[in-house]
């Protein structure tokens, strides 16, 4: 089952707001669909491209998306659970999941609000 134009535009929307507001040292994240996945990868700041998960279409109108992490080690993807204990979720979740251990940023487990609290410890 192929991925709606809707949900497309609003994927790529999501993810560059939130590459934007959360992942900033990202220099460009891409998005490549091909039938029901989407396949992201982004410019790391070093400027290596670097593939960091697949989203698979659930057909949910809600924006859940089955979460998949890019393994260097086997040079493809794996379902993987996300730090909320579920196997679907939001692009910002997968996001956050890949960049944190991409980038070895254990904060990206954090909500917004534990990551401002221990800044301002």
């Amino acid at each position: 089952m192929a991925t709606p134009e809707r949900a497309r535009l609003e994927l790529e929307r999501r993810l560059e707001a939130h590459r934007k507001d959360r992942w900033p040292t990202l220099k460009e994240a891409r998005i490549r669909f091909h039938a029901p996945y989407a396949y992201v990868e982004a410019t790391l700041p070093d400027g290596y491209d670097q593939p960091l998960f697949r989203l698979r279409w659930t057909g949910h109108r809600d924006n859940k998306w089955a979460f998949a992490v890019w393994l260097a080690s086997k040079d493809g993807y794996e379902q993987s659970v996300l730090p909320s204990g579920s196997l679907v979720g939001t692009v910002e979740e997968a996001m956050d999941c890949a960049c944190g251990l991409c980038l070895n940023d254990a904060n990206a487990w954090k909500s917004p609000r534990q990551r401002s609290a221990h800044r301002h410890k």
